[in-house]
């Protein structure tokens, strides 16, 4: 599975936690539309660490990199 498709995976099995429809858009706002809270950003960022190494205490980061899949993918680019 490439990584697009595990963090959209990840997103909708996250979005129906929080009792929302699993379909969203690669530029959607999860965050600052209100579908997400903060409590899912660190679920969010977890995940990235986890399955991606990153180490975002280390490397920096703000709500804005997590708000949408485009973001991720270019966190995870970086």
């Amino acid at each position: 599975m490439d990584n697009k498709k595990k963090v959209q995976t990840f997103l909708r099995q996250l979005l129906a936690d929080y009792g929302q429809g699993p379909e969203f858009g690669d530029d959607d706002l999860l965050v600052t539309s209100g579908l997400l809270d903060s409590q899912a950003v660190l679920r969010i960022v977890v995940f990235l660490e986890e399955e991606f190494g990153l180490d975002l205490a280390e490397q920096g980061f703000d709500q804005n990199d997590v708000d949408s899949l485009t973001s991720m993918m270019r966190l995870i680019s970086r």
